[in-house]
């Protein structure tokens, strides 16, 4: 199940920022030109094919220290900038240090300039470009994937079982609500007919505590929550996965100031991804990301397999077009994304095709599908 559940309220925070930031940044949109230069793509248009997109990357050019937000406490979304600083892939393409800031809510100190870049629900970050006109642009997925998963507590084992009981998938009107309705519908069960729904703050960890908490009867999990789950004595009961584009990173001052810099740290957390998603790396990773002080307990280490997949952690940063053209629409739906929005107008991903480039790897997306 996709982990987010914003408020889009959120967003009214970009806007209140809005008026004392004027001039930080453009809104012209788009994937850019090949030269690396600042974005202005309604000028530039795009590369007209990957060999007038340049792969080397001046480190003559890129900031050495960055500070970068992501809203998320564990490991995985912090294991590409660790394992990337702990491998020396940073270094290699110009940058000495990244501090992560972890924050709730990274898009206005993204947009405020106090982070250069942030990792967070693409969704969320589109929607803040398009309402906010300061520049933001969506650059790369990290998560690919969305596993739709209910879990629920003992005693219920069928579809039947769940008549009359109580259900979250996080807070009304999230994405995670409006799956967790669709997961429930697709396996013969209606929602506030067969089935009492019922919104809830926090995330995914504090959904998995309701369940074994009997608080609710089921809720929308994650992968890594299965054992957890199934050691309390419940089970997960329904399950589908997808491919979405559900999160990556943005930036927005960073892509006027230092172009070079946006495309050195995804070629080197890229790099760090080839590395996460090799499963034979895995102890590696796992004892850089233990000795960062994360706790990797035994059950969510048996995820990694799952949540390290190259098509769930994206291994190349790429998505295809149509996926983000249904996502995007979905969000409309749910109305976490303002309606109208072209999602193209705010990504850019001249930085992203250099990266692929300087790596060795295809353009993903490719320039014709764009």
């Amino acid at each position: 199940m996709n982990r987010f559940t914003r408020r889009i309220g959120a967003v009214g925070v970009l806007l209140l920022l809005a008026g004392s930031l004027a001039g930080c940044g453009s809104d012209s949109g788009g994937a850019g030109g090949a030269s690396g230069g600042p974005m202005d793509a309604t000028k530039a248009g795009l590369p007209k094919s990957a060999d007038d997109v340049n792969g080397t990357i001046d480190k003559t050019k890129v900031k050495k220290s960055l500070v970068v937000g992501v809203d998320n406490p564990y490991y995985l979304f912090h294991h590409d900038i660790d394992v990337a600083l702990a491998k020396g892939y940073f270094k290699e393409f110009g940058i000495d240090s990244v501090d992560i800031k972890t924050i709730e809510d990274p898009l206005p100190p993204l947009i405020g300039g106090s982070l250069d870049l942030a990792l967070y629900d693409t969704d969320t970050a589109i929607a803040a470009a398009k309402k906010s006109g300061q520049g933001l642009r969506f650059l790369s997925v990290y998560l690919g994937g969305e596993a739709n998963v209910l879990g629920v507590g003992k005693g219920i084992n069928t579809g039947a079982d769940l008549k009359g009981k109580t259900i979250t998938g996080g807070q009304f009107g999230s994405r995670n609500d409006a799956i967790i309705r669709q997961l429930l519908r697709d396996n013969g069960v209606e929602p506030d007919r067969d089935v009492k729904i019922v919104s809830t703050g926090g995330q995914s960890n504090e959904r998995l505590q309701s369940v074994i908490a009997g608080t609710v009867d089921g809720a929308s999990i994650q992968l890594r929550h299965r054992t957890v789950l199934e050691k309390a004595g419940g089970k997960v009961l329904f399950e589908e996965t997808r491919e979405v584009p559900q999160s990556g990173w943005s930036a927005n001052k960073l892509l006027q100031e230092s172009p070079e810099t946006v495309t050195a740290f995804l070629a080197a957390t890229l790099k760090a991804r080839q590395f996460i998603t090799d499963q034979a790396n895995k102890d590696e990773v796992l004892t850089i990301m233990r000795d960062k002080k994360f706790e990797i307990p035994t059950e969510y280490a048996d995820a990694y397999a799952a949540e390290n997949a190259p098509d769930y952690h994206v291994s190349d940063g790429g998505f295809k077009p149509a996926d983000m053209d249904k996502f995007i629409s979905d969000q409309i739906t749910y109305k976490t994304v303002p309606e109208g929005t072209d999602w193209r107008q705010y990504t850019y991903l001249l930085p992203l095709w250099r990266a692929q480039k300087a790596l060795g790897l295809p353009l993903n997306p490719a320039i014709a599908d764009m």
